[in-house]
């Protein structure tokens, strides 16, 4: 099952495959950056910077499709923001880190078939 809805983002931008391509690559850059920036927050014990990273991520996955990602980093900033067990934000977060990986493949796919 493909993890991103590319008809939500064509929906979003059009149907421009130099544009989809670009927005994808904008995705690529910044996340793993951004998830390193979460995993840090996590081993600091830092709840506000897990919500930020974690908001910040969920409206990036949201804007290209990837629904399930986003559903996730809701749930992560809501833990950052009530102060949940940084042990069971760490496991979120490890999963999450799985998940991304395997999205870029997809997403690399993507932009090879435009």
């Amino acid at each position: 099952m493909a993890l991103l809805d590319l008809d939500h983002l064509k929906k979003i931008i059009g149907d421009d495959p130099a544009f989809i391509r670009q927005v994808l690559q904008i995705f690529i850059r910044n996340t793993p950056e951004d998830m390193a920036a979460l995993t840090r927050a996590v081993e600091k014990g830092s709840h506000e910077q897990v919500s930020f990273y974690a908001h910040k991520l969920k409206s990036a996955a949201g804007a290209i499709g990837y629904n399930e990602a986003y559903e996730d980093f809701k749930v992560l900033e809501g833990m950052g923001k009530e102060l949940a067990p940084i042990s069971e934000i760490e496991a979120h977060v490890n999963k999450l880190n799985a998940e991304c990986s395997v999205c870029m493949v997809e997403i690399e796919q993507i932009m090879n078939s435009l």
